[in-house]
């Protein structure tokens, strides 16, 4: 079944990527470009620091999605610093250098190897993110009852859903979101089994700030579940139902979950206090995108956090035909029916109850949480987008899974599936061509 999605997900993902080599994404990759190139001689890119002559040359002859060259001269080595994003200064000093060292170490003996553009094979690293995702994923949904039909069909949605065609074929930070949403999940659900110890979520924790920022989000989904969970059993030892399953001691179970934690949090805070110290000059980007974060805007970041993240879709707005959003709509339908239904309908019990529920409450407060939290630290607050809840994915897949049941569901979901994945290449040639 793994191995199954991968081929899928490789062969889909890399024409995908080819079709549309000649055009930028509008979702931040100028300066993930502009990182890539320096990653290797500088180490990191700084808070302060201007666009290099390497990503201008690109913005100016591939053009970026639908700004077009920003004002660059393909064939110019220099940088017209007024047309770039931010007047030329980089965004980029948030990130740490190790999802760009990741897209060397792949891209540059691709590159080698093929000839493809450095540009295309940076990209294709990408396509190793989705294989190691689809890895995890899997196991996940496996080990968790869901059945191999509807494994594949949960696969192939992911696979051909929005948030795939933009993060895994274009230089995403992202990339890494879904693959340690699983991973954590997973690990967390074997620790309730009895399977593993607790202890290794203390490596995931370590890892997966180091990626982004948004994969902490994966820790507050797992206190829910393992707390919801512990309830639960409380409840049933009470009531002599689990007088036979063995106690948990707080210091095997719950110390390494806090440690876990904890260690997660301090790795972004220390991010957090190094990137000033790294600056190159007194500038701060001032992005223009400020908006007040009032309680309308909260609502509305609850309510995209179950649909939205897997179906995120930029292109949506910047196309004046109501396709691309339309496409995407009964995907989006699919996991609201899924996470909202499940907790409706869905009876009680140990193995689905705690994950079920814990999926529902953060999938609806996950982003408001987030906004709550940036506007807290850096008292500016601009719209999140949907995709930032992408680590939540992986438990929304596995609710679906526990509640696509009938076969005439998962036929549909499949054709389905084949559908989005026709308007994805047909998307990445109209891309590559218009733009």
């Amino acid at each position: 079944m793994s191995i199954v999605l991968v081929l899928v997900g490789l062969v889909y993902g890399g024409a995908v990527t080819v079709l549309h080599e000649d055009t930028v994404s509008p979702i931040d990759e100028v300066v993930y470009l502009d990182y890539a190139f320096k990653v290797w001689e500088q180490g990191v890119v700084h808070e302060g620091e201007k666009f290099g002559d390497d990503v201008a040359h690109v913005v100016a002859c591939e053009n970026v999605i639908p700004f077009g060259d920003l004002g660059q001269k393909c064939g110019s080595d220099k940088v017209h610093l007024a047309g770039m994003p931010n007047h030329g200064y980089t965004t980029g000093a948030g990130y740490t250098p190790v999802y760009f060292w990741s897209v060397r170490i792949i891209g540059d003996p691709i590159h080698a190897v093929t000839g493809l553009s450095e540009v295309t094979s940076w990209r294709i690293s990408g396509l190793v993110w989705l294989a190691g995702t689809l890895l995890v994923l899997v196991p996940l949904l496996r080990r968790a009852g869901v059945s191999a039909v509807v494994t594949l069909t949960l696969g192939l949605l992911f696979i051909a859903s929005p948030y795939s065609w933009w993060t895994y074929t274009y230089l995403s930070t992202d990339a890494s979101v879904v693959l340690f949403g699983a991973a954590i999940l997973l690990v967390a659900m074997e620790v309730v089994r009895g399977r593993r110890s607790a202890w290794w979520l203390l490596p995931l924790a370590a890892l997966a700030p180091i990626f982004k920022i948004t994969n902490l989000l994966v820790f507050g989904l797992v206190l829910l579940y393992l707390a919801i969970d512990a309830v639960a059993r409380l409840r049933r030892r009470r009531e002599g139902e689990g007088a036979s399953a063995p106690t948990r001691s707080a210091r095997t179970f719950w110390l390494p979950v806090i440690v876990a934690v904890v260690v997660a949090g301090a790795v972004q805070v220390a991010w957090m206090r190094v990137i000033p110290l790294l600056s190159v000059s007194d500038v701060v980007v001032d992005q223009g995108v400020a908006t007040p974060l009032t309680a309308t805007e909260l609502v509305r970041l609850m309510l995209s956090g179950i649909g939205g993240p897997i179906t995120h879709n930029p292109f949506a707005g910047f196309s004046s035909s109501p396709l691309p959003a339309q496409i995407v709509t009964p995907l989006s339908w699919l996991m609201i029916a899924a996470v909202i239904g499940a907790m409706m309908v869905l009876p009680w019990d140990s193995d689905h109850g705690p994950v079920v529920w814990a999926t529902g409450v953060a999938s609806l407060t996950a982003l408001p949480a987030l906004g709550i939290m940036m506007w807290g630290l850096t008292h500016s607050y601009f719209d999140l987008p949907a995709r930032y809840g992408a680590g939540l994915i992986p438990a929304m897949l596995l609710v679906a899974g526990f509640m696509l049941r009938n076969r005439t569901a998962v036929a549909a979901a499949l054709v389905y599936a084949g559908v989005l994945m026709v308007f994805g290449i047909g998307l990445a040639v109209h891309v590559g061509a218009a733009y």
